[in-house]
């Protein structure tokens, strides 16, 4: 029988060699964390929802499981021949340590290579966060463990010399097993993040009863924290607010935002989101408002809704859940919207750009390069001036809906107006970007849809020069995603007059609807990431050019 370093196999767990076996198990352990930063990213990115993080995982666009195998393959393949080159040298137990050099020489490259990769979202520091990684580290040990003591006992029960001398190459397959073992991570976690989840909101509604506040929510499709940031900004100059910062719009989120609700406060600020049905009721079950909000109903998010008509019920349980006498406000921009209007059969209010049936609108709008301007007109009052650093006629449409709450709340027109003045630009939702190069750059990244991609070319068709779009076209749509982005690339070819594409994920569908719309081949280019359309850019842009970000894709789609 082949001596492994043993003298016995009782040896294993006496001695130097137990403490060699968990030194080894603690350092891959570590390394394959390190090596796990994506994983963890876009478990987070996923609302650390096991079955959107597994879709990505699965998906033959994502190339992390084929880096992970080319990995182990080479770990493996240098294992070996290191054993081989070492064998006849320094013996046999030294050499299978050897081997196991190589494969940490290679896990280590791995890590800095993904250092060097730039995250659209980095990842955050959360207690859940923390607790997913401990939980990842302690399996990935025992894990590590496990297969030591395994191939160890299978290599003295055999006693072959090249099965003892090749026990840790097993080790090198390890990173394989990873994102499925961080899936593992998540499941056993999993009640335990519930039980603190429900302790949390129930400790956040009991507070939201008990507090001598306004509570107003904001739903919709599209548009919501626009909305919010806009009356946020409108009521503050009468009453002190307290709003859901970006876009905290979960249970989770908005329960964190009531740990800073005191005495002082006048009125809370809701934004609610949703992907499935029942999510607006939870939300409103926890805070109860009196007054909602809908900015507008699109097809966003019909891959986890299924149908219009669901997207539509889930939102109208916002006002389903109104208090009594609670107050309905309704944007008329939307056909949806518009729907749920008539459906609603409380104290209610639509507002948006046209006057017929609005209770606010807007009237004399003009734009230029600062932003825009325009008359708001509010109850039959007298109309007054607005200025504003938002573009598109969508915002105009949304400081209608945000003046008809703020009026009916208790501001002036004329309170109004200077809130309104103040509004900052909201970041990535058009939002004009400073540069030296007298170039008109237009930041419209976040989470586009249908109607926003239409309020977008609006903006494009009102300044002149060349017009450049970068885009990876649109997402969360389902069956219709096909169809949207073809769509898409049709409506480009009206609007712009470059195009760069980036990543694969859509681009045939959107280089076929711009080459359907008549679009230039000449003036389609394509991008692998936002990193290289943006050296892609800087080759081409010159004085006078318009540039649009439209959307930009979250890391769980690169």
């Amino acid at each position: 029988m082949f001596p492994i370093g043993l003298g016995s196999f009782s040896e294993l767990f006496s001695g130097y060699t137990l403490y060699l076996i968990i030194g080894i198990s603690l350092i891959n352990g570590a390394l394959l964390f390190f090596a796990s930063s994506k994983f963890l990213l876009v478990m987070q990115q996923s609302g650390y929802r096991g079955k959107r993080y597994f879709k990505w995982l699965l998906n033959p666009e994502t190339p992390y499981l084929s880096r992970l195998m080319l990995l182990c393959l080479l770990g493996l393949l240098f294992f070996c021949l290191l054993s081989v080159c070492f064998l006849s040298v320094v013996g046999n137990t030294i050499t299978s340590y050897m081997g196991f050099l190589s494969y940490v020489l290679f896990v280590s490259l791995y890590i800095d290579s993904e250092r060097n990769v730039n995250a659209k979202l980095p990842l955050k520091k959360t207690k859940r966060l923390v607790r997913l990684c401990i939980t990842y580290e302690i399996i990935l040990t025992l894990l590590t463990f496990g297969i030591i003591v395994l191939v160890n006992f299978i290599a003295y029960s055999i006693g072959d010399e090249v099965v003892g001398v090749l026990r840790y190459a097993p080790i090198c397959l390890i990173p394989l097993l990873s994102p499925y073992v961080l899936f593992l991570a998540y499941l056993i976690n999993e009640p335990f993040e519930n039980a603190i989840k429900k302790h949390i909101v129930l400790k956040a509604t009991a507070k939201l009863d008990s507090a001598d506040v306004i509570k107003i929510g904001i739903t919709g499709s599209f548009g919501k924290t626009s909305v919010k940031e806009i009356l946020n900004t409108v009521l503050s100059q009468k009453f002190r607010v307290l709003s859901t910062p970006n876009s905290f719009n979960t249970p989770m989120g908005i329960a964190l935002t009531v740990k800073g609700l005191d005495s002082t406060h006048d009125i809370f600020i809701a934004e609610m989101g949703a992907r499935n049905k029942g999510d607006i009721k939870e939300l409103a079950d926890m805070i109860k408002p009196s007054v909602a909000v809908l900015t507008g109903i699109n097809n966003q998010h019909l891959e986890s809704f299924g149908s219009i008509e669901t997207i539509k019920n889930t939102k109208f349980e916002l006002f389903e859940g109104l208090t009594e006498n609670g107050v309905g406000f309704f944007s008329s921009e939307s056909e949806g919207a518009k729907e749920l209007f008539n459906r609603f059969n409380g104290e209610k209010y639509s507002a948006g750009i046209n006057k017929e049936g609005n209770f606010a609108y807007a009237t004399d709008i003009t734009t230029d390069e600062r932003g825009m301007s325009f008359n708001l007109h509010i109850n039959g009052e007298k109309p007054v001036k607005c200025c504003t650093v938002l573009l598109g006629r969508h915002s105009v449409s949304n400081i209608c809906l945000a003046a008809a709450v703020a009026y009916k709340i208790g501001l002036t027109p004329e309170e109004i107006a200077m809130g309104v003045n103040r509004i900052p630009a909201l970041k990535h939702r058009l939002e004009l970007l400073p540069n030296n190069k007298n170039i008109v750059i237009i930041d419209d990244s976040y989470n586009s849809n249908e109607d926003g991609i239409r309020a977008a070319m609006e903006v494009l068709d009102t300044f002149s020069g060349r017009k450049i779009v970068l885009t990876p076209g649109l997402v969360e749509l389902g069956k219709m995603e096909n169809v949207v982005n073809l769509e898409f690339g049709k409506t480009l070819a009206r609007h712009a007059d470059l195009v760069i594409v980036i990543g694969k994920h859509n681009a045939e569908m959107l280089i076929s609807g711009l080459t359907d719309g008549g679009f230039n081949k000449e003036n389609i280019l394509f991008a692998k990431s936002l990193n290289k359309a943006n050296v892609l850019l800087n080759g081409i842009v010159k004085e006078g050019d318009f540039v649009l970000f439209e959307n930009d894709l979250p890391d769980n789609y690169n």
